[in-house]
C-alpha cells in the first residue's frame, strides 16, 4: 500500500506529515520554523531559503520512524503553501531577493496605484473577478518596478512560495489555479492569466509568469537529488498543490455545499465551497479556485492567532491559562472593545490601521477582559465578512474549525454564539498539508477529490461547539455595537 506526504509552508514554519491510507493512520510529523524581517513601514519578509531549509527539518523529522522500504513506498507528495508571497528568479533560477509576504502592507500605495490603472475595483473585477486586497502578489510586483527597477529588469520567472518549494522538489517551474487566484492578475472566472491586468504591471511581464496546471495532473517526479536526500523512490511523484486556504478547504471536506471552513492561524480565514459560477460579489470578498468546477468564495483578516499570541506574550501566560482567562471574562468582556489591527488589516481596507482598546475604565480594565474582547473582536470581523456571503445567498450549516486557534474550547464557544453555527474539528493533523496528501492521492489515481474526503477525514467530536441561544442574542448585538464603533473610530 502506498503512504502519501503532505507539506505545508505556513507563515510562522513548515509542517510535513506522513500518511497511511489503508489504516488512516499518520506514520509521522515534523515542524520547524521561519523567522520574519519586519519593518515600521509594513513590510513583512522571508529569505525562500528558509523554506528549504525548514522543509529539509521538518521532514526529516517527519521520515524519522520509516524503514528505508517504508520510504521508498511514499508514491506521492502535496504542497501547501502561505498564499499571495513574490519569490522573483533570474534567468538561472536563482533568487534575486527576499519574498515580500501576504501580509505586507508596505506595498499598499502600489496596490492602489494598480487598482486605479485598471479602472479602480469594478474594473479589476471585470477583468479577473475577483478585488485585490492588500498583500497579493502583484502589489509586490508594482513594488519592486517602483522601488528596486534594476533588480525589476532582472526578473525571468515569478513564483509563489508553494511554487518554489515544488520548484526545488521537481526542479518544475509551474503553479496552480488556486495560487494564481491569488496575484491579482488572474482571471478567476474564465482561469487563465488576464493579458489586460498583466500588461498593466509591465508590458514583458508575461514571459515570466509560469504554467497554470490543472489540479487534476501530476506536476512532475521527485529530482534524483531530492530522492537520494529523502530517501524516496525515484518515481515519489508531486502533485501540483495549491494555497493554504484551498488545501485547508480540501483537508477539511469543504468541498461541497453547505459546508464552511475557518482557519484561525495567523490570518483568520473563512471559506466556502460553491459550484456556481460567482457574479456580482462584494469587492472585500476574494474568489479563489479549488477543484474543477468550483470556486471558493474567502474573507480573510489579517490578524487571528498572531494577536492572541501577542496578548498571551503580554501577560505571560502558558495556553492553558490563556484558555482560563477567556472563559473567565463574561460575554462583552463588561464593555471592553479591542480592534486588533496591529498589522494594518484588509478586511475591511485598512492597510495603514493600527490597533486600539476602547471602553475602558477602572473595574473592567482586567486581564481576562482583554483577553476575552480580544477573541471576541475577531469573531465579529470574521462573521462581518460571512454576512457579506450570505447576503448573496451563501449559506453554510456547519463551520469546521482549523488552525491553532481551534484549540481553544473557549473561544471556540464564542464563534458559535456569534456566528449561530455549530463548530467542529477535524482529526488528524494540520489541514492545509492533510489537503496536500489528498490532492497528491488524487493524482495518483486514488480518485476525486470528493471522495477520498468523504472517506478519510474524520471529525473530531472533542472539538464540537452548538451555539447558546441565550448567548447568540446577546452577540448580536455586541456585535452590531463593534460594527458602529468600527465605523465611528475608523472613518469607514
Amino acid at each position: 500500500m502506498a503512504y502519501y506526504i503532505g507539506i505545508d509552508c505556513g507563515t510562522q514554519g513548515t509542517k510535513v506529515v506522513v500518511y497511511d491510507p489503508e489504516t488512516r493512520a499518520f506514520l509521522g510529523d515534523g515542524y520547524s520554523g521561519h523567522d520574519i524581517i519586519s519593518n515600521e513601514l509594513g513590510g513583512r519578509e522571508q529569505e525562500p531559503e528558509w523554506w528549504i531549509h525548514a522543509l529539509d527539518i521538518a521532514m526529516g523529522k517527519a521520515l524519522k520512524k520509516l524503514s528505508p522500504s517504508e520510504r521508498k513506498r511514499i508514491a506521492g507528495i502535496g504542497v501547501s503553501g502561505q498564499q499571495h508571497g513574490l519569490v522573483v528568479l533570474d534567468k538561472d533560477r536563482r533568487v534575486l531577493r527576499r519574498a515580500k509576504l501576504w501580509n505586507d502592507t508596505e506595498t499598499a500605495e502600489a496596490n492602489q496605484q494598480y487598482i486605479d490603472s485598471a479602472g479602480g475595483l469594478r474594473g479589476v473585477i471585470a477583468a479577473i473577478g475577483t478585488s485585490i486586497p492588500v498583500g497579493y502578489t502583484v502589489s509586490k510586483l508594482i513594488w519592486l518596478k517602483q522601488k528596486e527597477p534594476e533588480l525589476f529588469e532582472k526578473i525571468a520567472l515569478t513564483l509563489n512560495p508553494k511554487d518554489y518549494i515544488n520548484l526545488y522538489l521537481t526542479g518544475i517551474a509551474a503553479t496552480d489555479a488556486g495560487s494564481a487566484s491569488g496575484t491579482g492578475y488572474y482571471d478567476v472566472i474564465n482561469k487563465g492569466w488576464s493579458d489586460k491586468m498583466v500588461s498593466l504591471i509591465d508590458p514583458d511581464f508575461k514571459k515570466t509568469l509560469p504554467d497554470v496546471l490543472d489540479d487534476s495532473c501530476v506536476l512532475g517526479a521527485v529530482t534524483a537529488e531530492i530522492a537520494e536526500k529523502y530517501g524516496l523512490s525515484p518515481s515519489c511523484c508531486v502533485a501540483p498543490g495549491s494555497g493554504d486556504n484551498m488545501m485547508a478547504a480540501v483537508g477539511t471536506g469543504n468541498v461541497e455545499s453547505g459546508i464552511a471552513t475557518m482557519n484561525l492561524g495567523t490570518s483568520g480565514v473563512v471559506s466556502i465551497f460553491i459550484d456556481q459560477q460567482p457574479e456580482g460579489y462584494p469587492e472585500i470578498v476574494q474568489i479563489q479556485n479549488t477543484i474543477p468546477n468550483g470556486w471558493i468564495p474567502t474573507i480573510c483578516t489579517m490578524n487571528a492567532t498572531s494577536t492572541t499570541t501577542a496578548i498571551q506574550e503580554l501577560f505571560a501566560l502558558d495556553l492553558p491559562a490563556f484558555d482560563a482567562n477567556m472563559a473567565a471574562a463574561p460575554i462583552g468582556a463588561e464593555g471592553v472593545v479591542i480592534f486588533p489591527f496591529f498589522n494594518g488589516e484588509r478586511m475591511p481596507s485598512l492597510p495603514s490601521a493600527r490597533g486600539c482598546i476602547s471602553g475602558l475604565n477602572l473595574k473592567n480594565f482586567t486581564r481576562a477582559n482583554c483577553i476575552r474582547a480580544v477573541a471576541e473582536a475577531i469573531a465579529f470581523s470574521l462573521r462581518w465578512g460571512c454576512d457579506l456571503l450570505r447576503q448573496k445567498g451563501i449559506s453554510f450549516h456547519q463551520l469546521r474549525l482549523v488552525g491553532g486557534g481551534s484549540n481553544s474550547a473557549p473561544w471556540r464557544q464564542i464563534i458559535a454564539d456569534v456566528f449561530d453555527v455549530g463548530i467542529i474539528g477535524v482529526q488528524g493533523k494540520e489541514a492545509g498539508a492533510f489537503g496536500g496528501v489528498i490532492q497528491a492521492m488524487s493524482v495518483r489515481g486514488e480518485g476525486p477529490v470528493p471522495g477520498i474526503c468523504k472517506k478519510h477525514i474524520i471529525l473530531n467530536e472533542k472539538k464540537r461547539a452548538a451555539p447558546n441561544k441565550g448567548h447568540v442574542q446577546i452577540y448580536e448585538t455586541l456585535y452590531h455595537d463593534y460594527l458602529r464603533l468600527r465605523k465611528e473610530l475608523y472613518h469607514l
